[in-house]
Formats: structure tokens, C-alpha cells, sequence
């Protein structure tokens, strides 16, 4: 249950900050373009903690190995920006700078770390997905099997969005397990399935909830719990078959596998020769563009992949650090038992097929990165029992 030390006492900046952040992601779900969200960060957020900086109310800074990582790669993307950026980049490291303080500083965790919470943002997000699938195929924007590419508000792309379904839902699952509700996580792995496979259509998100269980697997074989792997297996084994036959005999499902790996690969070797062409160290600068294209005459947009969009952009100082900082967050999130680091665990595969610039404007990748990164090194944080179950 959901602590209530988080509500005792005055309102303070903190539990501001705490409320503010949460305004902050339900503004995806809520708002229609990017340029709100990006107020709606600026005016609640931004401001307000750069204020109560400049004027010494709240400017500790715990010297954290991971939050000496954070101000490292800030400051190698400063370095880099001086050569191939304009104002608008050094605005969006001050915005990255200044979300990942917040979230790590000011931020009570209890609320976020709280199985309610958990919970309740998945089942919001499934809803989001599913209802406004429906509503399509009532009005008749989308016909029944269509792939949704656009959905109403900001978090709108089929891909991003079934990553983050796949994070939230493994974000929730401890919980689920914690509570010995197994219908419950069981229909929640059914509908996201449903969610991602028939509405978005989208490999990346399977692909995150596949990890998943496979961990679950790991987990529950390491600490030698037979009767609860039983019970994975099992679940597995049926939402597997399920599955399969959903794919064989629904011609929406199967058209995941025939477009095959949708040119990633050649993507990919195109963008590493130009990388290797700019510079290993120094990369090709963050206003690149490819002047390639695929076969069949498709442009580049981005790399799609979050690990080669660093070395792309800002070379291989800035890929090493941030695999040097996602390494021990998640080593952390493991010791801690923190669920934010399934969370991100589960983003950053998806991301390895998806990705793209992470230090810009507010977008889902500082829902899928940022956010949980900082959440587990927050110096707030307070363990409320095992909840990596």
C-alpha cells in the first residue's frame, strides 16, 4: 500500500516536486502536442527548481557515482554542442540537467515506488491504448486490424508506446507477484499482448515483454523457488501457445514476421561507416544527417538504436560513459530491489532497435530513461519491503 509518510506534514517543495512530476507524465496521455508537454515542463518544473537554485533553497547535490556519470555526459554533450549545435541544444541538456536533479533530489520516491502506483500506471497506460483503439474502430479512423500509427495525445508513435507498455507492465509485475494476484498479472500479459501485438503492431514492444519473462525465468531458477517458477512456466507456457496460434491464424499478427527486420541491419552498417568515416572519438556531430538510403530508395531518419545514436552524434567518449552509468544504475536497482530497474532494464532492450537522441526536448525517452534512471539513485530513497518478488 501506498505510504501515507508521503502525505503527513506541510507541502513542501518536495512534495511539489513529487506532484509536479506526475502532472509531467500524465501530460503524454492528456495533451495532444509536443510543445504543451514541453510547457507544461517548463512552467510546473523547469522554472520553479531553477528558481529555488539561484536562490540557495534547494541546491545540494549528493555525489552519487552515478550522478557524477550524469554530470560527465552532460557536460562531454556541452563540449560536443560547441561545434555542431545551436542555442536550441544547449536549452534541451539545461532541461535534461535540470529533470534528472529533480527526479533524483527533490522527488519523494515513497509515491513512485508504492505497488498503487505501479499498478494504477500501467492499467491507466493498457486503457489509453485499448480504449482509444476501440474508439477508432467505432468512428471509423482505423479499420478493425489496421495497425494504429497515431494515437490522440502526446505519446502517440505505435513503437515508443509499446515499449513503455512493456516497461510499465514489468514495472507493475513485482506487485502482482508480491500479492499472490495471479489473474490479475495473467490478464495483464493477455492485454498487453492484445495492445501491442493486434492495436500497435509493434515487434518492440513484444520483444520487452519477452526479456521479461525470461528474467522472471532467471530470477525464480537462481533463488531456487520451485513453486513459483512452476507458476511462470506455467503462465509462459500458456500465454506462448496463445500467442502462437494468434500468429498463425490472424493475418494482422503475421505481418510482424513478414517484414523481417525492416532494414535494420542495413541501416545500421550505413550509419557505422559514417561514423567511422567522421570519427570514432568525436562522432559526426549532433546536426548530422545521412545523405544515404535504403534499398528501394527510403531515407535515413534516425539510427534507430539509443547506444549507436550516442556514438553517432557525439562519438565514443559519450556511448562509453553511458553504458558505464546504465551498468551500475541497474546493478544498483538489483542490490536495492528497486522494480525501476526492470523497468529500465526492459527499455533499454527495446531501445537497442529503436532509439534515437536521448539528451533533447521532453519525449518518451525521458519517460523510458531519464525517469527511472533517476528514480533509483534518488538520495530519498526509501526501501518498503521486498518488491522485486
Amino acid at each position: 500500500m501506498l505510504n501515507n509518510k508521503f502525505f503527513r506534514g506541510n507541502f513542501d517543495f518536495p512534495t511539489y516536486c513529487t506532484m509536479m512530476l506526475l502532472a509531467f507524465i500524465g501530460s503524454f496521455l492528456v495533451l495532444p502536442t509536443a510543445k504543451m508537454v514541453n510547457n507544461v515542463y517548463y512552467a510546473l518544473i523547469f522554472l520553479p527548481v531553477l528558481v529555488s537554485i539561484l536562490i540557495k533553497k534547494y541546491r545540494k547535490f549528493t555525489a552519487t557515482p552515478e550522478g557524477l556519470l550524469w554530470l560527465t555526459l552532460l557536460v562531454c554533450y556541452l563540449l560536443v554542442g560547441l561545434k555542431s549545435a545551436d542555442w536550441q541544444h544547449f536549452k534541451a541538456v539545461a532541461y535534461v540537467a535540470l529533470f534528472i536533479y529533480t527526479a533524483s533530489h527533490l522527488v519523494s520516491p515513497i509515491l513512485f515506488r508504492s505497488s498503487l502506483y505501479r499498478r494504477t500506471q500501467f492499467w491507466v497506460l493498457v486503457t489509453y491504448i485499448i480504449g482509444s483503439t476501440i474508439i477508432y474502430w467505432i468512428t471509423g479512423k482505423y479499420n478493425v486490424g489496421e495497425r494504429i500509427l497515431w494515437l490522440p495525445s502526446r505519446l502517440n508513435g505505435p513503437i515508443y508506446t509499446s515499449i513503455l507498455l512493456a516497461s510499465c507492465l514489468a514495472l507493475a509485475t513485482p506487485a502482482w507477484i508480491e500479492s499472490k494476484k495471479h489473474f490479475a498479472l495473467s490478464a495483464a500479459i493477455a492485454l498487453t499482448i492484445f495492445a501491442i501485438g493486434y492495436c500497435l503492431q509493434s515487434r518492440s514492444g513484444l520483444v520487452g515483454l519477452f526479456l521479461l519473462l525470461a528474467l522472471y525465468i532467471i530470477r525464480y531458477s537462481i533463488s531456487r523457488d520451485p513453486k513459483r517458477l512452476k507458476i511462470i512456466l506455467a503462465v509462459i507456457l500458456l500465454i506462448s501457445s496463445v500467442t502462437s496460434l494468434c500468429f498463425i491464424f490472424i493475418p494482422e499478427l503475421s505481418t510482424l514476421f513478414s517484414r523481417g527486420d525492416s532494414m535494420r541491419f542495413e541501416l545500421w552498417n550505413s550509419l557505422i561507416n559514417s561514423w567511422r568515416t567522421c570519427g570514432w572519438w568525436l562522432g559526426c556531430g549532433l546536426a548530422f544527417k545521412s545523405e544515404h538510403s535504403l534499398t528501394g530508395g527510403a531515407p535515413i531518419a534516425h539510427p534507430h538504436n539509443i547506444f549507436l545514436a550516442f556514438g553517432l552524434y557525439s562519438g565514443l567518449a559519450t556511448l562509453l560513459i553511458f553504458i558505464t552509468l546504465m551498468f551500475i544504475t541497474l546493478l544498483r536497482a538489483w542490490r536495492n530491489r528497486d522494480p525501476w530497474g526492470l523497468y529500465l532494464a526492459v527499455a533499454l532492450l527495446c531501445l537497442n532497435f529503436d532509439g534515437s537522441k536521448l539528451i533533447g526536448n521532453p519525449d518518451e525517452l525521458w519517460l523510458l530513461v531519464l525517469l527511472p534512471a533517476a528514480l533509483i539513485i534518488n538520495k530519498n530513497y526509501q526501501k518498503s519491503g521486498a518488491v522485486l518478488t
